[in-house]
C-alpha cells in the first residue's frame, strides 16, 4: 500500500471504541502473521494504524507498550467474535468477515461496507484480469493483495 501506516501506542490503543473500527484484519499462517492493521473513523476521516510483533515478538520489548494479540482481542471482542465464526453468516453483528487465504481475514464494518465493496470489487477484478487458470481460487488471494489499494482508493473518491 502507498500510504504509511501509523503506528499507536499501548496507551492510546487502549483507548480505542471498537465502535469506531471500521476495518481491521486478523493475522493468518502465512502472509501476514505478525500483526493487524486496522482503520478507525476518527470525525470523517479514516486513519491507518499497525500492530507488529505477535509472530516474531522481540523479547527486548518492554511488555507495558507491547500491543499484544490478547490486549486486541480484549479492545475489540466483536473482532476476535467474528473471527472465531467467520462462515457464520449469521454473525451480522458488526463486521462482514471478508477471508484472505491461509488464515488471514479482513473484518469490515456493515455500516461501510457498502461503499467499500464496489472499490475491492474493482481491485480483485483488475488483480485477477492478468491471471492464468483459475481465477476463483486466486480471489481470496487477491481479496489480500487489493483491499488496502480498494480502501485507498475509496478514501479519496469519498475524500476520507
Amino acid at each position: 500500500m502507498n500510504r504509511p501506516k501509523n503506528k499507536i501506542s499501548k496507551e492510546n490503543f487502549l483507548k480505542l471504541n471498537e465502535d469506531d473500527i471500521m476495518f481491521i484484519t486478523n493475522p493468518g499462517r502465512m502472509g501476514d502473521e505478525d500483526g493487524s492493521t486496522f482503520v478507525v473513523k476518527e470525525g470523517n476521516k479514516l486513519v491507518i494504524y499497525r500492530i507488529d510483533g505477535w509472530m516474531y515478538y522481540n523479547k527486548d520489548l518492554n511488555d507495558d507498550k507491547f500491543i499484544s494479540l490478547d490486549d486486541a482481542a480484549k479492545q475489540f471482542p466483536k473482532w476476535m467474535e467474528t473471527w472465531k465464526n467467520n462462515n457464520n453468516e449469521n454473525d451480522k453483528e458488526k463486521y462482514k468477515y471478508l477471508y484472505m487465504g491461509f488464515g488471514n481475514g479482513l473484518s469490515v464494518d456493515y455500516s461501510i461496507y457498502n461503499d467499500f465493496e464496489p472499490f475491492l470489487s474493482k481491485s480483485v477484478k483488475e488483480y485477477l484480469k492478468d491471471k492464468k487458470g483459475e481465477k476463483e481460487s486466486l480471489k481470496y488471494a487477491a481479496i489480500y493483495n487489493v483491499w488496502e489499494k480498494a480502501l485507498i482508493e475509496m478514501m479519496k473518491e469519498k475524500r476520507m
